[in-house]
């Protein structure tokens, strides 16, 4: 080799590196480091060169490169299943020009041929065996011949049927996901208990189905499409339409934007329409996936190590711009949680125009090498606010911010957590601190002060009325003073005393909440209501008697004890209660007149399923997503489907929405 050759081997060697490592973050710790805009791009590169320059390399070094292998593995947590039928990765197309050569190749071999076009779904694979029409076993993907075995977290997925009405041995597969929706309702709630927030959706789904904890993967409500099924000729299956149709009709979840095609211009069709498409979908899509309709040419099309001949997934352009970093700067949450945020060059994304991102904390500035004027990307998923994914251009050497160490508001020093991850202000002074404790007191999750929103504490702190929580509830006291106020008229003043006056009759866990308690989110703050039961038996509760239930670890105890142990907090407590305010707990329960009873849901209703679910919890029932012997009842609506017909061969009780509601009166 020449020294070019031996410059340009080298390169494609620690680009080979670069992405094992971008791979191993991305399948294994369900934690990417780069986005995969800058991915695609690196990868597309590599192919290229490997290519041009094959002749470099022995078949085994390129036959391990990243370009030719999946590189994931099974995680060790989890029991280790070999897959029946590998399952594969898609080859990707980025131009027309690259689907056209696809089609051409299966030209060669095919006639008379389809495409069945579907979502690209952005979560994570997984394959599902029914036997005797029950859910057996579900296992990830892994790294294509040997996966995870994750089935009690997979029967805790509410739209995947635990019974179908199909006794053959049946594997499905398909992509499990995290809606846009419940991955802003759950990264809300982190923040509210002030644990770390989820970086995307598909991160949420792939560490949701790793718990180890079943209950967890229910809560957060993960979704799944299914959409291929393995040895489809077993079932009498020959085209993906026909797949689709066998999906749908035992009720599994499947895309409602899928399409048959016939012709290459339809195809092109699909893609730019689908592009305006998937921005108003609930779940987060990059592309679509174009498959051969007609099965029986899969075989001959053939395989490599990594993908099929037989399908390809076309990626659209990711939804990130650049732009120049012009500042970096920290921001103190309620418990002194320290975040650092860029102020960018305006410059529009998604249809809003961006001034600022997030940083997360200091070890994500040091990791992408960030400072101020780096031109950078950035990119926007759901609500959550834009944030900086990369530098557009590598720097040779490190040239990275430096870390804050004194809190910006109240000039005290900063403190590292345990990790190093995490700085905090432990002032309990701070300014910033207080203020936000008080935004959090009022904030709808907590106490329910609608009318006193952030610009309305901000002004009463200024003016001296509110200092500290209790202050809220004095407000009454000095109502003269308060409509006398610029802005404010007299009507104005009595909806924020009315709402304060309502907050007294909330349960005990809203107040529990609204404290701000470090590692107290809403839902702990319920549990520990349902044990303490009133304000007044919480300051001096024995919270070490919890330990007992799973709700409630160490750090949960250790952090209650130091609160109700601090002077100043028992204080708060006090002046509380003497201000007539005793919050007691109570249960959301109206009767336990379903205790003990199972409904099945199913057809058209005069109302929404929520309104039906939520009376059936409400008194004390249970709901299941799939119809057995455990059933009770089958809430029956019109257009009913294979749910009625599994009801009456099980002979369980079918019902109509008047006799539903006889049953809870």
């Amino acid at each position: 080799m020449n020294s070019k050759e031996i410059k340009i081997k080298q390169e494609i060697l620690d680009l080979q590196s670069k992405i094992n490592e971008w791979d191993n973050a991305y399948y294994n710790l369900d934690n990417p480091i780069v986005e995969d805009a800058v991915y695609d791009n690196e990868i597309l590169r590599l192919k290229k060169l490997e290519e041009q320059y094959a002749y470099l390399f022995t078949y085994e070094e390129l036959k391990n490169s990243p370009t030719q292998k999946i590189n994931a593995f099974a995680s060790e947590t989890f029991t280790k299943i070999r897959h029946n039928e590998p399952m594969l990765s898609l080859n990707k197309a980025y131009t027309y020009e690259e689907i056209e050569k696809f089609i051409a190749k299966i030209d060669k071999i095919a006639v008379n041929y389809s495409f069945y076009i579907e979502p690209k779904i952005d979560g994570l694979s997984i394959s599902i065996k029914y036997k005797n029409g029950k859910l057996w076993q579900a296992v990830t993907r892994g790294d294509g011949l040997i996966g995870e075995d994750v089935t009690e977290n997979v029967k805790q997925i509410e739209c995947i049927p635990k019974e179908i009405n199909y006794l053959n041995d049946l594997e499905v597969r398909g992509e499990i996901y995290l809606s846009i929706s419940d991955f802003n309702n759950l990264n809300r709630m982190l923040e509210l208990e002030n644990k770390p927030k989820m970086a995307n959706p598909r991160n949420g789904a792939a560490g949701t189905l790793r718990q180890l904890n079943p209950e967890i993967v229910k809560e957060r409500k993960l979704s799944a499409f299914l959409y291929y099924i393995v040895n489809p000729e077993l079932h009498n299956i020959k085209t993906m339409t026909e797949s689709f149709e066998f999906l749908s009709k035992l009720e599994f979840p499947i895309s409602k934007e899928t399409k048959t095609v016939y012709t290459i211009e339809e195809i092109f069709e699909y893609i730019n329409n689908f592009k305006t498409i998937k921005t108003s979908l609930d779940y987060e899509t990059d592309g679509i996936v174009i498959k051969l309709n007609e099965l029986k040419y899969y075989n001959e099309l053939g395989y490599t190590v990594k993908f099929p001949h037989s399908a390809i997934a076309f990626k659209y352009e990711p939804d990130t711009v650049s732009t120049t970093l012009k500042n970096i700067f920290a921001t103190i949450g309620r418990t002194g949680l320290v975040t650092y945020n860029a102020e960018l060059e305006p410059v529009t994304l998604s249809g809003s125009r961006i001034s600022f991102a997030t940083l997360n904390n200091y070890q994500y500035i040091y990791d992408l090498n960030l400072n101020t004027n780096d031109l950078v990307y950035i990119k926007k998923a759901g609500e959550i606010i834009p944030c900086v994914i990369s530098l557009v251009n590598k720097k040779e050497e490190l040239n990275v911010f430096n870390k804050i160490i004194t809190c910006p508001y109240c000039k005290e020093s900063l403190i590292d957590s345990e990790t190093f991850l995490e700085q905090y202000c432990i002032n309990p002074n701070c300014p910033e601190i207080i203020r936000k404790r008080l935004i959090h007191f009022a904030s709808k999750e907590a106490m329910e002060l609608d009318t006193l929103g952030e610009k309305n504490i901000d002004f009463f702190i200024e003016k001296g009325f509110i200092k500290n929580i209790d202050d809220f509830f004095r407000l009454k006291e000095r109502s003269a003073e308060l409509t006398n106020l610029e802005g404010f008229g007299y009507k104005s003043i009595m909806n924020i005393l009315i709402s304060i006056e309502k907050s007294k009759e909330l349960s005990l866990e809203r107040i529990i909440f609204a404290f701000s308690i470090k590692h107290i989110g809403a839902k702990v703050s319920k549990f520990i209501a349902s044990k303490v039961v009133s304000l007044d038996q919480f300051i001096d509760f024995d919270f070490e008697q919890l330990t007992s239930y799973d709700e409630i670890g160490p750090k949960i105890v250790s952090s209650l004890k130091e609160w109700c142990n601090n002077e100043h907090n028992r204080s708060l407590v006090t002046r509380i209660l003497d201000l007539g305010v005793n919050l007691v707990y109570k249960s959301n329960a109206k009767s336990n007149i379903l205790e003990n009873l199972t409904f099945v849901i199913t057809g058209e209703l005069s109302q929404p399923r929520s309104f039906y679910e939520k009376m059936i919890l409400e008194n004390g029932g249970k709901i299941t997503s799939s119809v057995s012997q455990k059933t009770n009842y089958l809430l029956c609506g019109e257009k009913a489907g294979s749910k009625l017909e599994k009801a009456q061969k099980l002979n369980i009780k079918i019902i109509n929405e008047n006799e539903f509601y006889d049953l809870c009166k």
